[in-house]
């Protein structure tokens, strides 16, 4: 048993360092080019593939566009053009950025990664208050138009 637990190296078990590291960072790409696309995916279903009718299925709902099919079709058509639009300069954006990430050390990968996650949540969020306010400038909650004097 002594010969074998000499001969036992248990730094043999671990995996080579610079593989954990390129994992690492092919992951932290993966995860900030994740949302950007899926972003302009949404956004050009919204333009093209959303229902003509109201539905709790499929589309962006939000309290003012389920009101009549105009407001339906409005709130479809922002959504998808803002999610496009937003989609597309954050994918651009982010394939700049990640491209950075092979010549940082792990820590400032990981951060600079979340970094970007964080922006890409702000900028989302921030779009989604703009499609709920555009709806409701132009539509009442039973999807009336509003009259502008």
């Amino acid at each position: 048993i002594k010969e074998l637990m000499d001969a036992f190296d248990p730094a043999a078990l671990l995996p080579d360092l610079s593989s954990v590291v390129g994992i690492v960072t092919t992951a932290a790409r993966y995860a900030v080019l994740a949302g950007p696309i899926v972003l302009l995916i949404l956004g050009l279903a919204y333009l093209f593939l959303s229902p003509k009718e109201a539905n709790y299925h499929f589309g962006y709902r939000c309290y003012h566009g389920m009101g009549s099919v105009e407001a339906w079709r409005y709130s479809q058509k922002m959504a998808g053009l803002i999610w496009s639009v937003l989609g597309l300069a954050l994918t651009i954006v982010m394939v700049i950025v990640s491209g950075r990430f092979a010549g940082m050390e792990i820590n400032e990968t990981l951060s600079a990664a979340l970094r970007c996650l964080l922006w890409e949540a702000g900028l989302v969020a921030l779009s989604v208050f703009a499609i709920n306010g555009l709806v409701m400038y132009h539509f009442t909650s039973s999807g009336d138009r509003r009259r502008r004097k």
